[in-house]
C-alpha cells in the first residue's frame, strides 16, 4: 500500500527544489540590498540548501492544507522555505561544532568557503544570514499582520529551542552519565520541535487554525520527533551503514548519551559497564568493539528498551491524532507521516 505522506513529500520536494534553484530564492536573498558585498556568500548559502529532503518545508505546507486545504498549498511555498534556510545556518555551525567535513554529499560550508579559521569565520556569518532570512521571509509573506506576528513569534520559540536543544547536547558529550529524562528533553528541543511540531505548527497557524487544534498538533508532532530520534539511535548502532548513510561506529565513538545507554547505565553490572565503557566513546574503537556494545546492549536489555520506548511514542501519537478535527484525507497524510518517521530501516 503506497503512502500518501511520501507522494506529497516527492512533489513537495520538487517545487521547493525548483525555487531554490531557480530566480525565486536568489531573487529574495538579493533583496536585502546586499549583493555587492555578499554575492559570493548568497550563492554559498543557496548551494549549501541544496539537495535536503524538504521535510521541514513539507510539513508547513502541509500543516497549511490540514486546515485551509491543499489546492492552496502554493501560498506557503516561500514561508516554507524559512525552515531550509534556518536549517542550512545551523548546519554551518553544526558542522563546525561537529568538525564535519562534508554535508549533503559535499564540503562543508567551511570547507567551502575556505581553509583554516578564515573558512570557519565565513561559515559563521554565512549561517547567521541564512537564520536572519528565515525570520525575514515570514515577515515579508502574503498573510495578515496578525498572523504573521503569530507567525514570527511561533518560529522564534522553536530557533530558540533547536538553540537550546543543540547547547544540551554538547554538555551531555561531556557528562559521565545523563538520565533518561534529560535525554528525551534534549530530543524534543533538539528534534521533535525544529523537524517535526514546529513546521506543521508554522502552518496551521499561517491556516487560522484554532488554539486546540495547533495544541493537538504539536502534541502529536512531539511524540513523533522523539520516536523518530530514538529510532535513530538505535539505527546508529545497529544499522546497516549502506542504508544509514554514516558510519555505524561514529555514535560508539563519540560517546554519545541516547535512551539506549541511560538504561544500560540503571540495569548494568559493574563488570558490564566496565567492558561497555572501555570500548564506547574512545575513538580508536572499531567494527570488533562495536558487535561486544551491541551483545552488552542485548544482554542488558537495553535495546528491548529503546525499542519499546519508541512505540510508546509512536502510540501517544496515534491517540493524540485521533483526536485532531480534520478530514480523512488529512488524517491519511498525518499516519502517513508517522509510519514515514518511525517505522524507517535507514
Amino acid at each position: 500500500m503506497s503512502n500518501k505522506f511520501v507522494e506529497y513529500l516527492k512533489e513537495y520536494k520538487s517545487k521547493c527544489d525548483s525555487f531554490v534553484e531557480g530566480k525565486g530564492a536568489r531573487e529574495f536573498l538579493s533583496s536585502f540590498g546586499l549583493d555587492n558585498e555578499m554575492g559570493t556568500y548568497i550563492d554559498a548559502l543557496l548551494h549549501h540548501t541544496l539537495g535536503g529532503k524538504r521535510i521541514r518545508a513539507c510539513l508547513v505546507s502541509l500543516g497549511y492544507g490540514l486546515f485551509a486545504g491543499f489546492e492552496r498549498n502554493e501560498d506557503v511555498l516561500l514561508p516554507s522555505l524559512s525552515y531550509e534556510f534556518f536549517q542550512t545556518g545551523i548546519l554551518a555551525h553544526d558542522d563546525i561544532i561537529d568538525n564535519s567535513d562534508y554535508r549533503r554529499f559535499k564540503p562543508s560550508m567551511h570547507k567551502y568557503l575556505g581553509q583554516g579559521h578564515d573558512g570557519v569565520s565565513k561559515s559563521i556569518c554565512v549561517g547567521d544570514f541564512g537564520i536572519v532570512s528565515a525570520i525575514e521571509i515570514l515577515q515579508r509573506c502574503d498573510f495578515s499582520d496578525s498572523v504573521k506576528l503569530k507567525a514570527v513569534s511561533h518560529q522564534n520559540k522553536v530557533f530558540s529551542a533547536t538553540i537550546a536543544g543543540e547547547l544540551k547536547d554538547i554538555e551531555f558529550s561531556y557528562a559521565d552519565k545523563v538520565s533518561e529524562s534529560e535525554i528525551l528533553e534534549m530530543y524534543r528541543l533538539k528534534t521533535a520541535q525544529y523537524t517535526v511540531s514546529g513546521p506543521l505548527v508554522l502552518g496551521a497557524i499561517l491556516a487560522g487554525a484554532d488554539e486546540k487544534s495547533i495544541k493537538l498538533l504539536s502534541d502529536f508532532g512531539d511524540a513523533v520527533g522523539i520516536s523518530f530520534q530514538i529510532r535513530d539511535d538505535i539505527l546508529g548502532l545497529y544499522g546497516d551503514e549502506a542504508k544509514v548513510g554514516k558510519s555505524i561506529t561514529s555514535d560508539m565513538c563519540e560517546g554519545k548519551k541516547t535512551v539506549l545507554v541511560s538504561h544500560f547505565d540503571t540495569t548494568a553490572s559493574d563488570e558490564q559497564r566496565n567492558e561497555f565503557y572501555s570500548v564506547y566513546g574512545r575513538k580508536e574503537s572499531g567494527i570488533s568493539e562495536l558487535e561486544r556494545v551491541r551483545e552488552i546492549l542485548i544482554s542488558t536489555c537495553s535495546l528491548e528498551y529503546a525499542e519499546n520506548l519508541c512505540k510508546s511514542y509512536v502510540d501517544a501519537a496515534t491517540r493524540t491524532l485521533a483526536q485532531i478535527n480534520i478530514n480523512e484525507g488529512g488524517i491519511s497524510l498525518l499516519f502517513g507521516l508517522l509510519e514515514y518517521m518511525t517505522s524507517r530501516n535507514s
